[in-house]
């Protein structure tokens, strides 16, 4: 296997995907792509001597989060838009450098609501920052250098990484 070499952000936006001039690239100050978690859940069996976390094909709720140099007042206009409709799918872009391989794109698409808020303290002369953290997120893709490292569709009912689906068995099972 040939040696990995790191991937270093350069640059990032944060735009909504039916809308790409919705850019925010000259206001963003940082983003955050969600936690990926399995889901556990805490086993002890009486004739044991290990307590187990066993993993289970679910992932945790997916809190994406971006802050800004001052309001978004894109996002403020549509603060709390339920998902399913058409101003909810957001992408999350970056500009990577490949120390040893140029410069690739990674995407992130991410269906859910922004659903907090919060300026940050701030004085007269200073810009004001903004965060802005979603919730109720259905959709997420991760594709870095066009390869697709993470799909989450709640409403496909599937969750795969390096294209493997880790929910096909369930559904299988459920004869869905």
């Amino acid at each position: 296997m040939p040696a990995q070499y790191p991937y270093i952000m350069e640059a990032v936006d944060v735009r909504r995907a039916q809308k790409p001039d919705t850019t925010r690239s000259k206001i963003i100050k940082t983003m955050a792509l969600p936690a990926l978690t399995r889901v556990t859940s805490e086993m002890l069996a009486g004739g044991s001597i290990a307590k187990l976390n066993l993993s289970f094909p679910q992932i945790e709720a997916l809190e994406p989060k971006y802050a800004t140099h001052g309001p978004d007042l894109d996002m403020l206009r549509n603060f709390g838009l339920a998902a399913g409709s058409e101003m909810d799918r957001w992408v999350f872009a970056g500009s990577m450098r490949v120390r040893k391989g140029g410069v690739v794109p990674a995407r992130a698409t991410i269906e859910g609501v922004v659903n907090a808020w919060e300026p940050d303290e701030n004085t007269p002369g200073e810009l004001m920052g903004c965060n802005h953290t979603f919730a109720e997120v259905t959709h997420y893709e991760l594709i870095i250098d066009g390869e697709e490292l993470f799909y989450f569709d709640d409403d496909e009912n599937i969750a795969r990484s390096g294209g493997v689906d880790w929910f096909a068995p369930t559904r299988r099972a459920l004869g869905i």
